[in-house]
């Protein structure tokens, strides 16, 4: 069961979080479910992440975008397209609940998306300014689909 008021201060303070304008923070894709119940500093030491400055650089996978003014939280690399749109529902969930109860949160941006897009630039897209919540998990352009393979498995596994 999800307890909407500490998913809701969870929310709050990644989103009360100083970045760089172009960094984003990239997290593993499995803190996902553990936005909605861990404590902010439970899930900052759990889940550090790494800060990666160019968006282009990001290993090539499936995320989870969350951003919202200057934040840009990446949730991934994630190896399967199906398995993105299981953790995208999960986080939209924890984000509606965060929402609901305090409805100034807005303009932000929540999608799938297979990174790094080709229309990643240094200076950052137009469309994510622009771009609200999308509970579809579609992207707003049809992104192609990677061909994983055994050997991807193994060269992330092992750190090829």
């Amino acid at each position: 069961m999800i307890n909407f008021k500490e998913a809701f201060l969870c929310l709050l303070m990644l989103c009360l979080l100083p970045l760089s304008s172009h960094a984003v923070r990239v997290i593993e894709a499995g803190a996902i479910p553990f936005t909605s119940f861990l404590s902010k500093p439970d899930f900052d030491q759990r889940y550090p992440g790494k800060e990666v400055a160019d968006p282009a650089n990001l290993e090539p996978g499936w995320y989870v975008i969350y951003e919202h003014e200057s934040l840009s939280y990446y949730f991934g690399p994630i190896l399967l397209e199906s398995t993105g749109r299981d953790y995208l529902e999960q986080l939209t969930e924890t984000v509606d609940a965060a929402v609901a109860q305090r409805p100034s949160i807005q303009d932000y941006r929540l999608e799938l998306s297979y990174e790094p897009s080709q229309n990643n630039t240094s200076t950052g897209s137009s469309d994510s300014s622009t771009s609200t919540s999308n509970p579809s998990g579609a992207s707003g352009s049809p992104q192609p689909a990677p061909k994983p393979s055994i050997w991807d498995f193994f060269r992330r596994l092992f750190g090829f």
